[in-house]
């Protein structure tokens, strides 16, 4: 076994593995104790499982990555100098997705009926989600799409690991306190792809993982706002996310066969 192919099944087994376990837990001791939802043991564990990409990646980087490999990994962390296209990208589109989305749902101009307190408190959840979200970017792209792409194309790299995404959150939708517990699943695994797709274009141009770190928490925060994808089954819906993610794939191959060019 090659060692970025240990790498990419250290990472996966850590991330499933602590988001598996930490979340049967949950299940048991909801179903067999009389310890409520919201209790500290339940929401230690369900930090423990949440921040599961982010824990394997620490872990990975100070036990499996040399001097030198640990310098890189936390340069593209830190890195925030990029092109301020790109910056618009990471933190806006999530908000024009999401609102084309609700726009094809309804069939009609829409918007959310959104107070005062919400738009104010806006900052204060975006900041919430970098670390209950956002980190988790820490693994998906600064060790697994790092690793990947090393390996295989920018499409599938993307997709793979959306796929990936969408599976890790399984425990979510079997457990009944969780939001995601009402979310048509196939709907929500279309959505992974796209941002995943998208998410590896940014990393790709920019380099940047804190950039996907701060995609990552607005995707949440505008969803927290009012502007999440509405997670059901829906012709239209499914029509619009074929449609992203064509035209993600088309854009990944035209980055990826114009850096090919100039390296020749």
């Amino acid at each position: 076994m090659s060692k970025s192919t240990r790498r990419i099944v250290v990472f996966v087994v850590l991330t499933f593995g602590l988001m598996y376990a930490s979340h049967g837990l949950i299940a048991l001791l909801l179903a067999r104790t009389s310890i409520e939802w919201n209790s500290f043991p339940l929401n230690l564990l369900a930090i423990v499982g949440g921040g599961a990409p982010a824990f394997a990646a620490l872990f990975m980087v100070y036990k499996l990555y040399d001097e030198e490999e640990n310098k890189a990994y936390w340069e593209r962390v830190f890195l925030f100098r990029v092109p301020w296209f790109w910056w618009v990208v990471a933190l806006i589109s999530p908000l024009i997705i999401g609102l084309m989305a609700n726009v094809v749902y309804h069939g009609a101009w829409w918007h959310p009926d959104l107070e005062m307190t919400a738009i104010i408190a806006f900052p204060i959840s975006f900041a919430v989600a970098i670390f209950a979200g956002g980190a988790e970017e820490l693994g998906w792209r600064g060790i697994l799409q790092d690793t990947l792409s090393k390996k295989t194309n920018l499409i599938m790299t993307g997709a793979l690991i959306g796929v990936l995404w969408g599976i890790w959150h399984g425990p979510l939708f079997l457990i009944d306190v969780f939001t995601h517990y009402d979310y048509a699943f196939s709907t929500y695994m279309l959505t992974t792809v796209v941002y995943s797709l998208l998410l590896t274009l940014v990393v790709y141009k920019t380099t940047s993982v804190m950039l996907a770190v701060l995609m990552h928490a607005s995707i949440n925060a505008f969803g927290n706002l009012g502007f999440g994808i509405p997670m059901e089954v829906h012709g239209g819906l499914i029509a619009l996310f074929a449609v992203l993610i064509v035209v993600l794939a088309a854009a990944l191959r035209f980055v990826e066969r114009e850096q090919e060019l100039n390296a020749r």
